[in-house]
């Protein structure tokens, strides 16, 4: 079962690094030490190649004869343009960076559509399960939502182009679109006979990366999923609401699995919430100071918790480190990740591009973070199925099924207090505890994992999630602790 745990593990540590990727690109301005940086619609330039017939540098002669010699004589013929993106390639997997990338033109498009935080389309995140394309999420508020899809529903075709087995880059190609424009989409949904057509009407899709809501009278939480060019808006407004209906008892800032993003965000919103004095420092390869960022607010009247977690990474890190080392709040849950360093986007010719990590910033105390990450001031364990059931999507389980999947059912179905053994092995009692949930939740009881379970199974674990988040609710009852205050640091 330990092994089991580890394959579980190191699956969903790949789905982070993922999201990590996608949303690394931090932006900074080295010539204005004692100001924010300006918001970003797009990344910066850095460096911008021009192309030359002369090798100044003999060393790299060496690269050129290599491609020239395959092109002419390997067996196969082979396109240059392969070759020379495949050296690329090599030449960054070998400085052992993994938030350095390479991109060709359509990456890069797609990279900065994520950083700007908005695009045309209908509004869905979808994955790609066993060459089917399933509709994983839809977006509030979004075309998707309005015209009926739902989570678990597969897209067959979009304007009669098959989607099954061309992968997913192809459809979120012919999904999006301009806006007002409209697709049509076949649609297989789990537990109908068959196949249906809805015709959905592209718009312009802004992602929400802040939530809001208040928890009890005077105490307000804000969640920050990640950081792109719009997440400073979104959160200024939500929060200057909440103070104006008061915030008496404090605020809960909600980090947990934010994968980082535009640094400059979460400057801005540090400069809302820590106290006048540093923010966060970059540091350069000889280690010189690059820039220093500052924050003129006063000290908030009422005390702030930031939930935190291992998947917390980056830009989070950045505003997590610089409230506590400012006193300005009390962090709860687990050591963050550990990712401390900055990129930019050096743009290539023919429309490529690298993301190049060119320095490191420290939090106020001096603390270099990176591989390290920042230490809760309260530890707080959270059940690993509950940070991590939102990304699992195994496709059809049955009995004497195996192997990773089956386990994380398993772990699931414990959590939700059915009795079973976590093994790993779809056996008789896998099958019981499934078929009495799915009677529960007024589902066929056949014992047998499909998309409509699924689609039950995570909205009952998003129920089980808010209920029993012990780290949220042992970060509620830290409010109740007036004189944790006034020793730590707080609202001191």
């Amino acid at each position: 079962m330990e092994k089991n745990n580890r394959k579980i593990i190191l699956i969903l540590i790949f789905i982070f690094v993922l999201l990590l990727a996608g949303t690394n690109l931090v932006t900074y301005f080295l010539s204005r030490p004692d100001e924010s940086p300006a918001a970003a619609d797009e990344p910066s330039t850095i460096i911008r190649y021009n192309p030359s017939n002369d090798v100044a540098d003999p060393d790299l002669a060496i690269i050129f004869e290599a491609i020239d010699v395959i092109t002419d004589h390997y067996f196969s013929p082979v396109a240059k343009e392969i070759l020379i993106e495949g050296a690329v390639k090599g030449i960054i997997n070998s400085i052992e960076d993994p938030q350095v990338r390479f991109y060709d033109p359509e990456d890069l498009e797609e990279f900065i559509s994520e950083t700007r935080g908005s695009y045309s389309g209908i509004g869905v995140r979808i994955i790609e399960a066993y060459q089917d394309i399933v509709v994983f999420e839809t977006f509030a508020g979004s075309p998707a939502e309005r015209s009926g899809l739902a989570p678990g529903d597969r897209l067959v075709e979009a304007d009669g182009n098959i989607l099954t087995g061309e992968g997913i880059n192809r459809a979120v190609e012919l999904l999006r679109g301009p806006d007002g424009t409209l697709v049509e989409v076949l649609v297989k949904r789990p537990g109908a006979d068959e196949p249906f057509t809805l015709s959905v009407a592209r718009a312009e899709i802004n992602i929400d990366t802040v939530k809001s809501e208040m928890l009890a009278d005077g105490l307000g939480y804000i969640r920050i999923d990640s950081f792109d060019s719009n997440t400073f808006n979104e959160f200024s407004g939500k929060f200057r609401q909440m103070e104006q209906s008061g915030l008496s008892r404090g605020l809960i800032l909600d980090l947990r699995n934010n994968p980082g993003g535009l640094v400059d965000q979460a400057v801005d919103i540090a400069k809302m919430l820590v106290p006048e004095g540093e923010i966060v420092r970059l540091v350069g390869r000889n280690e010189e100071v690059l820039n220093i960022f500052y924050s003129n607010a006063e000290r908030k009247p009422y005390p702030i918790v930031v939930l935190i977690n291992e998947d917390s990474a980056s830009s989070a890190e950045l505003l997590a480190g610089a409230l506590q080392d400012r006193d300005a709040a009390l962090l709860v849950g687990k050591t963050t990740y550990g990712k401390a360093s900055v990129q930019q986007l050096a743009h290539l010719s023919g429309g490529n591009a690298i993301l190049l990590t060119m320095a490191r910033y420290f939090t106020p105390s001096g603390h270099d973070i990176h591989e390290h990450g920042i230490e809760p001031d309260f530890e707080v364990e959270m059940p690993e199925i509950l940070r991590y059931y939102h990304y699992f999507f195994p496709g059809s389980l049955e009995q004497d099924d195996f192997g990773p999947d089956v386990e994380m059912l398993q772990m699931m179905l414990e959590q939700l207090g059915y009795n079973i053994r976590i093994t790993g092995y779809f056996d008789l009692q896998t099958s019981i505890a499934l078929s009495t949930f799915q009677e529960d939740a007024g589902l066929i009881s056949s014992g047998i994992f499909d998309d409509k379970t699924w689609v039950v199974l995570r909205e009952a674990l998003d129920r089980e999630s808010r209920v029993n988040d012990d780290q949220l609710n042992f970060a509620i009852d830290l409010f109740d602790k007036a004189g944790l205050w006034t020793v730590i640091g707080g609202n001191n």
